[in-house]
């Protein structure tokens, strides 16, 4: 643990966090543009828990997420986003750490294109869910590989969207919630 707060504060939070993330998660089937929203924004939680407690207790409260997602959600495909995805927010400061910064760059892209082609092989061969796949394969591999692009340019921007948001969490939201305390 990072500070001096007692065990059952540090369970707590991370409970609570584990249980708006996966809140966020139960929106995926509610709102169907959520699919892909709903996983980021319940990774951006693993923020505050990554900053005051650490690395163990981020990966912890992302399992949590990750496996009451998978049992509760009705949106498969976002649940398995999130499984495949979600604990981004924890590597992210290890990425950013590389040197040069081109280098850096490539090894996100490679981790997310790994992340990606792993979750859609086991949507596809192993679970056989009915995501979309098919509705691609219909408008020929352009489109597929446009959907990919936008795949990637979205987590270029989440991942620029995390670091801005770590620094609002240190300097503006992590103040208020210590007087709180």
């Amino acid at each position: 643990m990072k500070t001096n707060k007692g065990r059952a504060y540090t369970v707590a939070f991370c409970s609570l966090m584990a249980a708006l993330g996966a809140v966020l998660m139960l929106t995926g089937g509610l709102i169907p543009v959520m699919t892909y929203c709903s996983p980021l924004l319940a990774g951006v939680l693993l923020i505050p828990v990554l900053r005051e407690f650490g690395k163990k207790w981020a990966w912890l409260v992302w399992l949590v997420t990750a496996l009451l997602s998978m049992i509760l959600s009705a949106d498969k495909e976002a649940a398995l986003f999130y499984l495949f995805l979600g604990y981004y927010p924890i590597l992210k400061q290890s990425f950013d750490k590389v040197k040069p910064k081109p280098l850096a760059l490539v090894l996100k892209l490679l981790f997310f294109t790994a992340a990606v082609g792993a979750m859609y092989a086991l949507i596809y061969y192993v679970l056989r869910l009915d995501v979309g796949l098919e509705e691609l394969e219909e408008l020929g591999k352009l489109a597929g590989a446009a959907f990919y692009v936008m795949l990637v340019v979205c987590m270029l921007i989440y991942d620029y969207a995390l670091g801005n948001l770590a620094i609002l969490y240190e300097y503006r939201l992590r103040p208020r919630l210590m007087k709180m305390k």
